[in-house]
């Protein structure tokens, strides 16, 4: 039971925390402002992506949807064929879904995903603007992957 609630909650919670900022952000952010939160460091503005990763492939938003779709069905059958007992699994799954369910209401909603996090090192480096979504799907996968790794050192050692 407390595997379900683990990915349960970082899903729908993970997916709630990600709308609800969007519509904070775009309702309080006109289109061509932006909010300094740390000058030479964080901004939040207005990104609309109509593609996928750093906007590649924009204008296919049905294309994407029916990924999404796809790719929420895959994480939901790997969750429930895994082994439920580590609980950075559980919650690596559900931070992932969160992502995807987020971006996947971005597009059916608006046609493109709602992007404000611009993140950069003064004016040298810079990189493309993200969302929360995006943010828990590459924390998920980053847990996924250090958690195969402990995983695969602890079977080799004993």
């Amino acid at each position: 039971m407390k595997a379900i609630t683990t990915f349960v909650v970082a899903a729908i919670g993970g997916a709630i925390l990600d709308i609800v900022s969007k519509w904070i952000v775009f309702s309080q952010i006109d289109e061509f402002d932006k909010i300094t939160l740390i000058p030479g460091l964080i901004n939040l503005l207005h990104s609309k992506n109509e593609g996928v990763v750093f906007g590649m492939f924009p204008g296919k938003t049905n294309f994407f949807i029916i990924f999404s779709i796809i790719a929420i069905a895959v994480i939901i059958y790997i969750y429930l064929k895994s082994d439920k007992t580590p609980f950075a699994s559980n919650l690596a799954l559900g931070l992932v879904l969160a992502g995807a369910m987020g971006n996947l209401w971005d597009r059916i909603r608006y046609g493109y995903v709602r992007d404000f996090i611009d993140l950069h090192l003064g004016s040298k480096y810079h990189w493309p603007t993200f969302n929360i979504a995006d943010s828990l799907i590459c924390i998920g996968i980053a847990c996924m992957v250090f958690t195969s790794i402990s995983v695969s050192k602890t079977r080799t050692v004993h």
